[in-house]
């Protein structure tokens, strides 16, 4: 989801409402230009803040298992685009990954994965819906935001 601008999020707001969806735990990873990494528990959600160099690092750390924690992780990264999103995630736990953008033919049904994020999502604007669509930038964001490569004339 591409934002139309930047949003203040209650946490506590967010994690009671992921627990009445029946979420027990969500990480949420802000990726940004900030250096260092700052981390914040709010019951049963841990926010880390952190830039994308630390970010990367975190990845390929050997103490940490990728695919024990992204089940439960929403990934929010400040000013990017597809391109910048996909240079992120090129080595997960020291092996190269290619992340794709899910065009295949089973496209047009919904995944458990797009679920959870959508009600994470949900969540995080506490069920308002209106709220949801106004920030959503979907019908304005410009090619070069979501294209695996976009030529400028």
């Amino acid at each position: 989801m591409f934002m139309k601008e930047s949003l203040d999020i209650d946490l506590n707001r967010m994690s009671y409402n992921i627990q009445r969806l029946g979420i027990n735990r969500l990480n949420i990873f802000c990726i940004g230009k900030n250096k260092g990494i700052n981390k914040n528990f709010i019951d049963n959600i841990l926010l880390v803040e952190l830039g994308s160099e630390d970010f990367i690092e975190l990845l390929n750390h050997p103490n940490e298992k990728f695919v024990d924690y992204n089940k439960e992780s929403l990934y929010i990264i400040q000013d990017s685009s597809y391109i910048k999103m996909k240079s992120l995630f090129t080595k997960i736990n020291n092996r190269n990954v290619n992340i794709g953008r899910g065009g295949g033919q089973k496209n047009h049904i919904i995944s458990p994965l797009e679920i959870r994020f959508f009600s994470y999502i949900m969540a995080m604007f506490n069920f308002n819906y209106p709220n949801v669509c106004y920030f959503n930038n979907f019908n304005d964001i410009t090619k070069d935001r979501y294209l695996p490569f976009h030529y400028k004339k």
